[in-house]
């Protein structure tokens, strides 16, 4: 595009903004200008508007994210347009909006799809659209922006004291809130943090789950919605994915998840991400780098790591070892005498089913339940310190209970 072609973009898309035109009328204009098809992204990737012209070869891309992120972009440069190749008969050029004073926040992106294989004469035509769009963007979207960064920030750390609270302040920012969260925080080494909350977002789409917060030194705040028990379980399996497959993809360095305990009210959202929180730090020195820490799997390691008090040490105990009381009590067994014996024996069989004058076949049936109602590895160093730990807390607990 020539310069006086370009200054008339200029002026035709300042007319659009002041006449209140949004985002579909400003991608319409870029269309319109170079013949190609535009698409505009927010902050994270997420479609915000469409224009396409007619007899362009191929389907567009959902998204440009998986192209920027092959292209090796650390941070977004004010000025930079990346491309990539989309198809053998297309071409992507791609510019972020450019952030408001010094802020290192992209507001979002704008693509242009065009024919061809080069097309370098679109990216002032593009670096213009994408100034507008900020600056439309901005304006429509910073007071809703900023309400649901205050939410997060003030539900996060506690602040809002009752559900209702909790609920009314997320439907006056605009925050559709799921029945429950399961909070995780996911260290990502290698790209800025920008980057490191764009690339986290997009590998858990699947989960709908949230980065609501701009990341500090690589720390990705992730939110699981959670509907059903079940969905607890797929949320640690693509943590554990997302772990595993990003430094693989050479997408970053290295990544380590800290994942906090799952709990029903949404009002200890907090207390799972101070949790999550708990087992990154933990999970580094026990696991090393790439793991993915579970905070109720850490058993006696997280509550001795956290410096819990004498009710925290009686809750972990509670929680450990009640479901096989339980059991017992239902269905008149005699598995958690049973553990007693077999831990105070050193993990000898035949020394237990001589305590319990039975057979040592039916020490080991009994191990085998005691694994399953509990969930834990018996063979383990780590399971063995918590369930010692647990019974002699219970004990302790028990022997100043008064007669």
């Amino acid at each position: 595009m020539t310069a006086d072609e370009l200054a008339g973009l200029s002026e035709r898309a300042a007319s659009l903004l002041s006449g209140g035109g949004g985002l579909k009328a400003l991608a319409q204009l870029l269309c319109e200008a170079t013949g190609g098809a535009v698409l505009i992204e927010d902050d994270q990737w997420r479609h915000l508007a469409l224009a396409e012209p007619k007899g362009l070869p191929g389907p567009l891309p959902p998204s440009f994210l998986p192209f920027y992120q092959k292209a090796g972009v650390k941070a977004a440069k004010n000025g930079v347009v990346v491309q990539a190749a989309i198809s053998d008969s297309m071409q992507g050029f791609c510019a972020h909006m450019p952030g408001h004073g010094d802020s290192n926040a992209v507001p979002g992106y704008v693509t242009l799809f065009v024919r061809g294989k080069s097309r370098s004469d679109v990216a002032p035509a593009l670096r213009i659209t994408a100034s507008v769009a900020a600056v439309d963007h901005l304006r429509r979207g910073s007071m809703p922006s900023q309400a649901r960064r205050l939410f997060w920030e003030r539900f996060l750390t506690g602040e809002l004291g009752d559900s209702a609270g909790v609920r009314q302040e997320a439907a006056a920012a605009g925050v559709p809130l799921p029945a429950a969260l399961l909070a995780a925080i996911f260290d990502v080494e290698g790209i800025a943090p920008q980057a490191a909350r764009e690339l986290i977002t997009h590998a858990l789409a699947a989960t709908e789950a949230l980065c609501p917060l701009s990341p500090a030194a690589g720390q990705v705040v992730t939110l699981f919605p959670i509907r059903h028990q079940v969905d607890v379980a797929r949320a640690r399996q693509a943590s554990a994915h997302v772990v595993r497959e990003l430094p693989a993809q050479r997408s970053a360095r290295s990544v380590n998840c800290g994942i906090g305990a799952f709990h029903k009210e949404l009002l200890h959202v907090p207390l799972s991400l101070r949790e999550a929180r708990e087992a990154l730090s933990l999970g580094r020195r026990l696991f090393g780098p790439g793991s993915v820490a579970v905070y109720p799997d850490l058993g006696i390691f997280a509550l001795l790591h956290g410096g819990g008090d004498r009710e925290a040490f009686a809750s972990f105990a509670a929680a450990l070892i009640e479901p096989l009381a339980v059991y017992d009590r239902r269905h008149k067994t005699d598995l958690l005498k049973t553990l007693q014996l077999y831990l105070e024996a050193g993990e000898n069989v035949k020394v237990a089913a001589e305590r319990l004058s039975v057979h040592r076949h039916t020490i080991f049936y009994r191990l085998n339940q005691i694994s399953q109602i509990l969930n834990v590895d018996l063979k383990t160093t780590k399971d063995q310190l918590s369930l010692r730990a647990a019974l002699a807390i219970r004990q302790m607990n028990a022997s100043e209970e008064p007669q």
